[in-house]
């Protein structure tokens, strides 16, 4: 038996939430009228106008490569190149992130990926609390 105390990160985003014991995941919001999905809560749907309150959900852990970029110039101690891709989730929310674990020339639009939490690069609050943050992998096995 350990003594040591388990530590819930903190979100690096306003859409990661993480349950009591550690475990995050992403948040959508879902319009209850035409199923439109969003990342953040408005007052009414993008899509459709509605005024219904829009319901949270999980979202999926996979999809597919929409559009990426492989930077090569970044702010002093990011190390570069990195692949900066957009993501298509299966659920129908888009998200921005870095692929890892890809080499630059093997990335093609509509390429699996899934989504993968980490410690947001070391960061840590004033409190010593680590944050949780999010990258992208290949699904390995299955190439469009």
């Amino acid at each position: 038996m350990s003594n040591t105390l388990f530590v819930v990160p903190k979100p690096a985003t306003s859409f990661i939430r993480v349950e009591e014991g550690g475990l995050p995941w992403i948040a959508g919001y879902r319009c209850p009228d035409c199923g439109a999905v969003v990342l953040e809560k408005t007052l009414a749907c993008r899509r459709c106008t509605s005024r219904q309150e829009l319901r949270e959900f999980r979202a999926t852990d996979c999809g597919r490569i929409y559009t990426w970029s492989v930077v090569e110039r970044s702010f002093p101690g990011v190390a570069v190149p990195f692949i900066s891709v957009i993501v298509d989730l299966d659920d129908g929310l888009t998200l921005k992130g870095t692929l890892r674990e890809a080499q630059t020339t093997s990335i093609n639009a509509g390429m699996p990926v899934r989504l993968v939490f980490d410690d947001a690069g070391g960061a840590r609050d004033s409190n010593d609390t680590p944050y949780v943050g999010y990258h992208f992998v290949p699904l390995l096995g299955e190439v469009k």
